[in-house]
């Protein structure tokens, strides 16, 4: 854990936690009103049982923000519609139908998604736990409004957006859930805080190409279309592979490898050796960017990587343009300031490490009161064995 001096205890506090398969990485930041970002602690690997009581009585002050890897997470789209009663179709639509016919929708769609969640994850169905739930659209007589209510309709269309994890994931977080029926606690998937602050600065179609060390996702999202989509392309292609293969080449441990890597990106190395690892990893380089062009993104690309790649950005891939994910973008659309040159984080992951902060922040401070009540009402479906 990395303590930086100077906690101003006046300033609203956001504990960040990034769970990836055996680790989470934390990041506990701070705000004032003139919504100036300030970086308080770093945790390399967060553990709740290694906590202090006094430290775990100071969370329950704060807003606290869990996000998932789409290896442990995913988050499903769908499309329903919501027929009313004949008796009721005269008459405007009130708070308690509405929230019944959510209930009915999300009972109905539930194991529809669970079966795809089930099969994203490679677990069982009934290791899936629903987690989170928010309706993104209404439309009555095709004419999208905010809130459905009091109006007058037959039926009314709703798109939900539904995010399962894992049941492990549930029982190992289920101390913040006790607390979730506050204001102060926020769960998502990692790529859906991303590609939800992307929205907010990139007209759509757009890609998000996540990078892990166990893997690489794409998304194709388009809200453009009848239904909003967003879709989950696996990537056959790891950035590990580049390391790994410096340390083939040179009979050499991985750690030597990365570094070695690492100075080859800043051009640290001698001619010859920079010229002899360009000839290595160009060939990795080309099969993503035809792993990227078979899923068949559109418009700009997002590239999140957890190791910097060995290009330039932007850059242009026939149709596509790819790109770093724009911090300094986002924090100018959300009027937020931040110096990151005294973070003790790699630039290329600062975009990463605050895309919940962003969307926690957006939803917060937009959220309706159809999505307050879903949230409040989430009985964790799936969660009883």
């Amino acid at each position: 854990m990395i303590k930086l001096p100077f906690i101003d205890h006046s300033r609203e506090k956001f504990l960040i936690l990034e769970v990836y398969p055996g680790v989470t990485r934390g990041l506990l930041i701070s705000t004032d009103q003139e919504k100036k970002i300030k970086l308080e602690k770093v945790w390399s690997n967060f553990s709740w049982s290694n906590l202090s009581r006094h430290f775990r009585q100071k969370i329950t002050k704060w807003n606290v923000i869990v996000a998932a890897s789409p290896v442990l997470a995913v988050t499903t789209i769908i499309p329903i519609r919501l027929e009313r009663e004949k008796n009721l179709h005269p008459s405007p639509i009130l708070a308690g139908e509405l929230e019944n016919l959510l209930a009915q929708a999300t009972a109905k769609i539930f194991n529809q998604c669970r079966a795809f969640a089930s099969r994203s994850l490679g677990i069982d169905e009934l290791d899936t736990i629903l987690i989170d739930n928010r309706v993104i659209g209404f439309k009555i007589d095709n004419h999208q409004v905010v809130n459905p209510i009091d109006f007058k309709a037959k039926h009314l269309d709703a798109i939900f957006e539904l995010t399962l994890t894992t049941r492990s994931i549930f029982d190992d977080w289920k101390n913040f859930f006790n607390i979730g029926e506050t204001r102060n606690f926020f769960f998502t998937e990692l790529s859906r805080a991303e590609i939800s602050v992307l929205e907010k600065i990139t007209p759509t179609p757009f890609g998000l190409v996540v990078m892990e060390k166990d893997g690489t996702t794409a998304f194709h999202v388009d809200r453009s279309s009848k239904n909003s989509i967003v879709k989950r392309h696996k990537i056959n292609w790891l950035a590990e592979k580049m390391v790994s293969l410096i340390s083939e080449a040179w009979g050499i441990e991985e750690p030597v490898a990365r570094e070695i890597y690492l100075n080859y990106l800043k051009k640290e190395v001698s001619p010859q050796v920079f010229r002899y690892l360009n000839r290595l990893i160009n060939p990795i380089l080309e099969s993503l960017y035809k792993e990227l062009k078979r899923v068949n993104l559109k418009g700009q690309v997002f590239i999140d990587a957890h190791l910097p790649l060995p290009t330039v950005f932007p850059k242009r891939l026939g149709g596509l343009v790819i790109a770093d994910l724009p911090i300094l973008s986002i924090l100018d659309k959300h009027g937020f300031k931040a110096d990151f040159r005294d973070w003790p984080i790699p630039a290329h992951e600062v975009s990463r490490r605050l895309a919940p902060f962003f969307e926690f922040y957006y939803n917060n401070d937009k959220e309706s009161g159809v999505n307050h009540w879903l949230r409040r009402r989430l009985h964790w479906l799936g969660s009883s064995s």
